[in-house]
């Protein structure tokens, strides 16, 4: 990444860039297409780090549970063991 950036564009100019700023320097190289592959990209990586947040706080309880320091009711599983 940063030697495709200093390759395209002086570092004035990226200094000046927006967050993402790869966004930009790929807007800069093929036009603006590589911007929303960027931004798209990003969505999808925050995305998938909300969701294993989301897991990792669920199995804190879980486990607390399966150890009797949390209610039961957060014990419970389904058919699936989920």
């Amino acid at each position: 990444v940063n030697v495709l950036s200093l390759g395209v564009m002086t570092q004035p100019e990226l200094a000046g860039l927006q967050n993402p700023s790869l966004a930009s320097v790929l807007e800069h190289i093929v036009g603006p297409w590589g911007a929303l592959l960027i931004s798209i990209g990003l969505i999808i990586s925050l995305l998938g780090a909300l969701l294993s947040w989301v897991l990792l706080c669920a199995e804190i309880m879980f486990a607390a549970a399966k150890d009797h320091t949390m209610p039961e009711f957060l014990r419970r599983e389904n058919a699936n063991q989920v």
